[in-house]
């Protein structure tokens, strides 16, 4: 999901109140409903070069007025039965920071392993930082965070917070955060609501008949059924700077769509082809803080919000129809997708548990825009080093196949996540390789003089 929201609507929002147990959000009860052995290790995390000496003794302040701001850092995770509930968890004296000296950088991805294997649930302990300091005077610093209670979006109001609060604490003064948005328990306690309304009651029909449809498996090379992160393999292609320019600058114009439309419809194209399928099924991820309530704002709230949501892709016979036809079934979903999981998790819509569920996962996660630039005063930049396995060897991969995006130092990088032990390396290298040439040409197509404008508008009119 992209991490980054539109301006936020100015709403009241009212101060932090105690709170009973927290009802937990569609992503969570996912995550509960999916077989994994070691819940503590499913994690999200950073590794982060200071910029300039950090004191352990402000780092662990400006970390634990992080915790005191932010609900969701919080809480634990209890189990009773085969329910698990949220709790706010007084944090006391929880070690949210370790102090490490290392002889080398070669002894870090032990300590980061270390580390992202030490959360604990039920105890409350959902984050873990750890400061290394190197035999040059360099530091590291790891941030990880249980998945359960963290996503792109928050990881930028936190490491926002984090730089804010530990400069106060360095100058001598008492760390005065930005006010907070809505709060975890509002946002919960409405979606619950939400869940119970007409309006989401209609959209049972459109979900119901985008997963009907009676596909044919996408094609395995091995006959397995599931997938563990120990057999996590990754093939990338990269497009060049010009190309990359193009997608992002030019192309959209010629037929008003946007990037995902433009990266999704190469996507269904290639898959089609590759399954011999007229149409795909794929999973997308939204970042799931849709405007759904007037008086709830989550510019500000951390947590995990992420929704993720079927979508049925139709290309057609040339590039012009099938741009064209996809970015109108995008803009059909309805809400931007976040019924779904509302639907399927908090109404336990029976009709959505047992239809086919798509395969491939993709997520464009946006431009890396060096927010934390040493040019601009940050306090830390990230570093290429190891944050350690995020996940557990054996907990599941995420889908058959995962394709993510992003855009870095000016070039779009697609990287495809599968496991060895379903597909050979070749078969997914060159599916890789045809979606960038499908890509390229979908570009070129759009760039091209004769693309777009009144062809647009024809195709539009003798569709409609």
């Amino acid at each position: 999901a992209v991490a980054k929201l539109n301006k936020p609507k100015p709403v009241p929002v009212p101060p932090p109140v105690a709170r009973g147990p927290l009802p937990l959000l569609p992503i969570q009860l996912r995550f509960f409903d999916t077989p994994i052995a070691q819940r503590q290790h499913w994690n999200q995390s950073v590794m982060l070069q200071p910029t300039l000496a950090l004191d352990a003794a402000h780092l662990r302040k400006a970390l634990a007025t992080l915790v005191e701001q932010h609900e969701a850092l919080a809480l634990s995770f209890v189990q009773s039965g085969d329910h698990w509930q949220a709790l706010p968890q007084p944090q006391g004296d929880a070690e949210l920071l370790w102090v490490r000296e290392l002889d080398s950088l070669d002894a870090l991805p032990a300590v980061a392993d270390a580390a992202q294997r030490s959360l604990d649930l039920q105890r409350g302990q959902l984050l873990r930082a750890v400061l290394v300091t190197l035999p040059n005077a360099e530091q590291r610093l790891l941030l990880v965070i249980h998945h359960l209670v963290v996503d792109g979006v928050s990881w930028r109001i936190l490491l926002e917070d984090l730089q804010q609060a530990y400069h106060a604490l360095a100058a001598g003064a008492a760390p005065v955060l930005p006010g907070q948005s809505s709060s975890l328990h509002n946002w919960a306690e409405q979606l619950h609501r939400y869940a119970q309304s007409e309006a989401l009651a209609g959209e049972r029909d459109y979900w119901r008949q985008t997963l009907a449809a009676e596909d044919a498996a996408l094609p395995q090379d091995f006959a397995v059924d599931s997938q563990t992160r120990a057999q996590a393999a990754r093939a990338s292609t990269r497009l060049s700077q010009t190309l990359t320019d193009k997608l992002l600058k030019v192309a959209p114009a010629a037929y008003r769509t946007q990037i995902n439309d433009l990266l999704l419809t190469a996507l269904a194209r290639v898959l089609c082809v590759w399954s011999e399928q007229p149409s795909v099924l794929i999973q997308l991820e939204g970042h799931g803080r849709e405007d759904l309530f007037d008086d709830i704002d989550l510019s500000r709230t951390v947590g995990w919000f992420s929704s993720l949501y079927p979508v049925r892709l139709t290309p057609q016979a040339n590039p012009a129809a099938s741009l064209c036809a996809i970015k109108e079934q995008l803009r059909a979903v309805p809400g931007k997708g976040i019924g779904y999981g509302v639907l399927r998790y908090l109404t336990r819509a029976a009709e959505l548990q047992t239809l086919a569920q798509p395969r491939v996962t993709f997520n464009y996660l946006g431009q890396f825009d060096g927010a934390f630039s040493a040019e601009q005063g940050a306090l830390f930049v990230p570093s290429a080093d190891s944050t350690g396995a995020n996940q557990d060897g054996q907990a599941p991969l995420g889908n058959w196949l995962s394709v993510d995006g992003q855009v870095l130092g000016g070039e779009l990088e697609l990287t495809w996540t599968f496991g060895t032990g379903m597909y050979r390396a070749e078969t997914i290298e060159a599916l890789a390789e045809a979606y960038r040439r499908e890509l390229q040409r979908l570009i070129e197509h759009c760039c091209d003089s004769a693309a777009g404008g009144e062809e647009a508008a024809d195709f539009f009119a003798s569709h409609g």
